[in-house]
């Protein structure tokens, strides 16, 4: 059942951008997003940092995972496992921090 459903909003998050008051998400957004609600437990970016979790991925590390997409990452966030906690986003907050970690994807990764 989960996999379905994030596999149906993988594919309806591109329209989902499309209608808010944007057509693309922004990266830079997301970035600022990022370092006021995530880094109390993943890395972000390249900055250090003094809250990280060593035990939680860092979002370079989810950005580099084999197949990695917006949606998949957008999904993770909207229906998160524990510890991750629930956080209140808008579709455009959700977009924008979904493509800030897909830009750290490395260039010839997967």
């Amino acid at each position: 059942m989960l996999v379905r459903l994030l596999i149906v909003f993988g594919l309806c998050l591109p329209g989902m951008a499309l209608a808010g008051p944007t057509s693309r998400p922004d990266p830079e957004t997301g970035k600022a997003l990022a370092e006021r609600l995530c880094t109390n437990c993943h890395l972000v970016g390249s900055v250090r940092q003094e809250h990280a979790n060593p035990d939680v991925p860092s979002f370079r590390e989810i950005a580099n995972l084999p197949e990695q997409t917006e949606g998949a990452v957008a999904a993770r966030i909207m229906l998160p496992k524990h510890p991750m906690p629930q956080i209140p986003l808008t579709k455009s907050e959700l977009s924008d921090l979904a493509a800030y970690i897909l830009s750290l994807r490395e260039p010839n990764a997967h």
